[in-house]
């Protein structure tokens, strides 16, 4: 059973040394004289899709696909692309591409999951989620645990997405994007020092952002500390001022 590349939230990126020019196999003395020219094109495009170089990446991509219509990976990895790009019927293609020539690529089940949540089908979501949490093979499991955490949550369910997302911690516990959702999930259950904590663990291990600000800002009003709520909107205003959440900071707190 294999491992595909993790993309996005857990993406697992091999450099590359030179680019391939020639559609063939490298020279023997090649670090990556065992990949094909097609898995060579997938890996720079991976690379190039994590750094936000998405035009590059998608020639990359495309070109492997070309070289081999069967690459999961690749396949996948484009599906990650049109996402960003805005461009749903075509990610959801390449997902099922994806799949259908590689069930056991997990990383894309999980991506699949987040797409579908996004698009607000919660139910066929949870469904990939659950293939790869099941899948005792993956070696990143707090990454469905907490994409399953997210989707619960959005769909009003907090209780379940706590236990989700507690799982998650077991696995890895200062994964970021857990300890923000759990901060999240405290804060709509009103669990205000619980809130708290997390965003505090958030912080100990990742840059702020205009999310964890307006949490924090939230949970220190909830619990009646209007200074320190003012001095998180301050920040948030400051680092993110085109913010959606420093907009919504501006509304709740009225300042000009």
């Amino acid at each position: 059973m294999r491992r595909s590349l993790g993309l996005i939230g857990g993406m697992v990126i091999l450099g590359l040394s030179a680019c391939v020019s020639r559609e063939e196999r490298p020279r023997a003395n090649d670090p990556f004289g065992e990949l094909s020219a097609a898995e060579i094109y997938t890996r720079k495009g991976v690379r190039y899709l994590e750094n936000g170089a998405l035009d590059i990446a998608l020639r990359d991509l495309t070109h492997a696909i070309r070289l081999d219509p069967r690459n999961s990976e690749a396949h996948g990895a484009l599906a990650v692309l049109y996402e960003r790009l805005g461009h749903a019927g075509k990610a959801e293609a390449h997902y099922r591409e994806a799949l259908s020539t590689d069930p056991d690529n997990y990383s894309a089940h999980n991506n699949f999951g987040r797409f579908l949540c996004d698009q607000g089908r919660a139910e066929e979501a949870m469904a990939e989620f659950r293939l790869v949490i099941d899948e005792p093979i993956y070696a990143l499991p707090w990454l469905p645990l907490t994409n399953a955490g997210r989707c619960l949550e959005r769909m009003g369910r907090s209780s379940a997405a706590e236990e989700y997302l507690r799982k998650a911690l077991d696995r890895y516990p200062e994964y970021p994007p857990a300890l923000l959702e759990m901060a999240r999930v405290s804060l709509a259950r009103r669990q205000y020092l619980s809130a708290r904590g997390f965003l505090q663990r958030y912080h100990a291990v990742a840059a702020k952002t205009a999310d964890s600000l307006w949490l924090n800002a939230q949970t220190e009003l909830a619990l009646g500390d209007i200074g320190a709520a003012q001095e998180a909107v301050r920040e948030l205003r400051r680092e993110f001022p085109d913010s959606a959440e420093a907009q919504e900071a501006r509304r709740l707190f009225q300042e000009s």
